[in-house]
């Protein structure tokens, strides 16, 4: 997987990028033409106030998935011809000569990227792309990617490993744009796995039912899309907005897959109409990864005060995301984009990944928690007096709808740990054994909703409880709501695991927990 990353140079420069040096003149000079994906990394590396920029030539007949893209470009254009192949690297310190880069430290890369030009006559085809790249995410705290990947690269004669999301850049000839969101995603969620371009396009040719040939400059359709995820073995939910209903697009906003797509730490795709006089009918598709979060943002008090726009009668944590952060291919990585930017009547496809096996998505799960929320603090066996966050959580749910629910899939390990490791308000942590017996009770993979207040969640980051339903079991559609899926409910003071059901629902048992107040919401890789 990582053989076309940690080839030997045929060449090494090492270019002081401080305050003189100039990437536009750069860039024009040794490409000789706009390169917006490029001026991009050149931005990042700025960002992290890059010194220096180490320029390797690499063989132009490639190594591991570059030489199959190679091969498949000479089977689909005979008058293909690779041209040129460079690795860039962007670091934090001043280097002068390979010897330096052996005394350096991972923590000095700031990114790297593998810059590919092709020659292909018959297409009226000589340019450069991207044809992959990692960068470091802002340090910001309030930009959030979760599960994190490192890729390892070889810079001179040493391998280093970053942390980030691969960048990757269509040609217009064995790859659209459908090709390389896919490869940014898959490589996140099967890193193990040899992700070729060829490979993408087998599959494809495969589940191809049109009139003409196959063409992978064209993009990939909806079957297609679909027939690569179940090849690499990678569960999602998706909606192809322009088969449904038309009252879809209001219904379930695209937002309702991306956002809990992200906070698992699985990401998801979107794809959109182009608009314009000259779009016609073009098409874009671009993959997510992250968001911002703004905690003095105004929408959700004001959509609950004065406009009543709540989805469920509840504030979804999303409502608290600026943008989403992803990459669009044309432009380059790591961008924030507002999370309503795409009008609903633009949007034609959108894919929320999920966890290995998982049953269904974090949309469903959130609606049935709300749903089990209002007849949990309901029930005349809760006594909301005990508690005085009880008390607040049970008026903001039952009579002010005001309730805020962010939803999330994790695993066993991982819910366990931040339960074990999280502090209340007070200090008090959770007793380990009750942590210890669950660890046998639980499924290897959970939907979480975490349950908060409006002015706790975004200004502290910290929630009253959780609901826990089990992910790898499917959803009965035909009920309102499916009781079989829930496994416990922690709120301050005590937990409640379901004890069986009958015609009335659910019954609970309740242990006494130490947590008495909120606690830190779940996070996983900043």
């Amino acid at each position: 997987m990582d053989q076309h990353r940690i080839c030997k140079a045929v060449k090494t420069t090492f270019i002081d990028i401080t305050k003189n040096f100039s990437s536009f003149k750069f860039i024009e000079d040794y490409f000789l033409s706009e390169f917006p994906a490029l001026h991009r990394c050149f931005s990042l590396g700025r960002s992290f106030e890059a010194q220096t920029l180490v320029l390797e030539e690499l063989d132009i007949s490639g190594t591991g998935i570059v030489k199959e893209e190679n091969d498949e470009l000479l089977q689909l254009f005979p008058d293909f011809k690779p041209l040129g192949l460079l690795r860039l690297s962007f670091w934090r310190s001043r280097l002068k000569k390979t010897s330096d880069l052996g005394k350096t430290g991972t923590g000095e890369l700031i990114g790297y990227a593998i810059i590919k030009q092709d020659r292909v006559p018959s297409q009226s085809y000589n340019g450069w792309h991207v044809f992959e790249a990692v960068f470091l995410k802002y340090i910001h705290k309030h930009n959030y990617i979760p599960d994190g990947v490192e890729y390892s690269v070889l810079i001179g004669a040493k391998e280093f490993k970053i942390p980030g999301v691969l960048y990757c850049q269509q040609n217009g000839l064995n790859k659209s744009c459908a090709h390389v969101a896919l490869r940014t995603l898959l490589s996140r969620m099967c890193p193990t796995q040899p992700l070729s371009y060829s490979i993408m396009n087998q599959i494809a040719r495969i589940t191809y039912s049109g009139d003409d040939i196959y063409m992978p400059c064209k993009g990939l359709r909806v079957n297609q899309i679909r027939a690569i995820l179940d090849h690499f073995q990678v569960c999602y939910h998706d909606i192809d907005y322009e088969e449904a209903a038309s009252e879809r697009r209001t219904d379930i906003p695209y937002q309702k897959l991306l956002y809990p797509g992200i906070e698992s730490g699985c990401g998801g795709l979107l794809g959109f109409n182009m608009s314009g006089p000259e779009a016609g009918d073009s098409l874009h598709i671009i993959p997510f990864f992250g968001h911002t979060f703004n905690k003095d943002t105004w929408v959700p008090d004001a959509d609950a005060a004065y406009f009543n726009v709540g989805w469920g009668h509840y504030i979804p944590s999303e409502s608290w995301t600026s943008s989403f952060i992803g990459h669009d291919d044309n432009f380059g990585p790591n961008f924030c984009i507002p999370r309503l930017y795409v009008k609903k009547e633009n949007v034609c496809y959108v894919v929320e990944l999920l966890k290995p096996k998982v049953k269904y998505g974090g949309m469903i799960a959130e609606a049935y928690s709300l749903q089990f929320l209002h007849s949990f603090l309901s029930s005349p066996d809760m006594d909301h007096s005990s508690n005085p966050w009880l008390l607040r959580l049970y008026k903001a749910t039952i009579h002010e709808q005001r309730v805020v629910l962010r939803t999330l899939s994790v695993s066993r390990e991982t819910y366990l740990r931040h339960w074990s490791e999280v502090k209340d308000w007070d200090g008090n942590r959770e007793n380990a054994n009750i942590i210890k017996s669950l660890q046998a009770q639980l499924p290897e993979t959970l939907w979480i909703v975490e349950i908060s207040l409006p002015q706790l969640f975004p200004a502290n980051e910290r929630k009253i409880g959780e609901i826990v339903m089990d992910a790898l079991k499917k959803n009965d559609s035909s009920k309102d709501i499916d009781f079989n899926l829930f496994l416990l409910v922690r709120l301050p003071d005590r937990f409640y695991t379901i004890r069986g059901q009958n015609q009335y629902g659910p019954s609970f048992v309740s242990y006494p927990s130490n947590l008495k107040s909120h606690v830190p919401v779940l996070c996983q890789n900043r």
